[in-house]
């Protein structure tokens, strides 16, 4: 059965008025009595619930973020920085500031619960590479004010907002057959890097769409690492026939393949095309530069942001969406015969 605020007020020994005064903090509460309260609260698991009149006004005017920011993050996950600077961008202009905290999968729980307990924030802003089942199930139970920046890969309840990477493997596919290209391969991610794996299934889309079967031998899938795009690469240029373009999932990736490409004495893109997604943090300083579909993560988060504001208003929505802002971007390292024109 669910603890309720009389629950609390009886186990504590004040007054209703109390425990929502302590709440609220408000300031004819004495510390000693608060410090109490919330003792109890914290026994009982008890957490104010989010559709609260107070929570609905955005009482602190405050968005958490929790994500990661460990050593060479902005390398491990260059992004998450565009994200949070479109999230910034949308809440600064309706009032709203951004609290950022760094955390891991084990310490998000923690994070949120004191955050949640203390009403510290209106709502929070939660990176995928932090959420696991634990904080999954906290935000749904409290129906607490929240968006997590990237699709769960496991069942749940929770708001989410994530870049259409289907569509954007799709776009990535039918570019290269614009251009000429037929023997397309793939090197990416684990079966379990679902932005990898999405992307993969576009490029597979546009083929079949196109009546052309895949190869599964062009289909290599390994760490989002330069050293594991490096020596996929390498087992890919033992298949006879040789593709024509390899699509790399990512800008490291990318960097791997480029360079065992190169190594075997094969010219890019006149013996092989190569493209990847996202715009940094490497397209532009490979050589050549490479083409890319470019995922518009800061309009990510300007449209997280947007869908915040309206959670923290009506805490009961639901959101469970893609946005599909991605541009291709066409270098060098491709040769285009589509009439697209270089971007650079």
């Amino acid at each position: 059965m669910r603890v309720t605020i009389k629950d609390v007020a009886k186990a504590a020994g004040v007054s209703v008025s109390t425990v929502s005064k302590v709440i609220n903090h408000h300031y004819s509460i004495s510390e000693k009595t608060a410090r109490h309260v919330r003792e109890v609260m914290e026994e009982l698991n008890y957490y104010p619930s989010a559709s609260a009149q107070s929570f609905a006004k955005g009482a602190t005017h405050t968005v958490a973020v929790l994500t990661d920011l460990g050593t060479d993050i902005a390398f491990r996950n260059p992004h998450m920085f565009e994200i949070i600077a479109g999230l910034d961008e949308v809440l600064q202009r309706k009032g709203y500031r951004l609290l950022l905290q760094g955390v891991d999968q084990a310490s998000a729980y923690e994070t949120a619960k004191d955050l949640i307990a203390r009403r510290a924030v209106d709502a929070i802003a939660i990176h995928i590479s932090v959420l696991a089942y634990p904080l999954a199930g906290l935000l749904t139970q409290l129906r607490f004010p929240h968006i997590v920046l990237g699709a769960p890969n496991f069942q749940s309840q929770v708001c989410w907002i994530d870049n259409n990477n289907i569509y954007s493997g799709t776009v990535a596919g039918q570019y290269l057959l614009s251009a000429g290209y037929r023997r397309i391969a793939f090197v990416g991610g684990q079966y379990y890097d679902m932005g990898s794996t999405d992307r993969l299934q576009g490029v597979r889309q546009a083929l079949q769409d196109a009546g052309i079967s895949v190869d599964e031998r062009y289909i290599w899938q390994g760490e989002s690492t330069r050293a594991d795009g490096y020596n996929m690469t390498k087992q890919l240029l033992t298949v006879k026939p040789l593709p024509d373009a390899v699509v790399c999932a990512n800008n490291t990736i990318a960097l791997g393949c480029m360079s065992a490409i190169q190594e075997e004495g094969l010219r890019i893109p006149e013996d092989m095309g190569i493209m990847a997604f996202d715009d940094y943090p490497y397209s532009r300083i490979t050589d050549p530069m490479l083409t890319v579909v470019d995922i518009n993560v800061r309009d990510m988060g300007r449209q997280a942001a947007k869908m915040l504001l309206e959670i923290i208003h009506r805490p009961n929505m639901q959101v469970q969406t893609y946005v599909t802002t991605s541009d291709l971007l066409v270098r060098r390292s491709t040769c285009s015969h589509s009439g697209i024109p270089e971007n650079d």
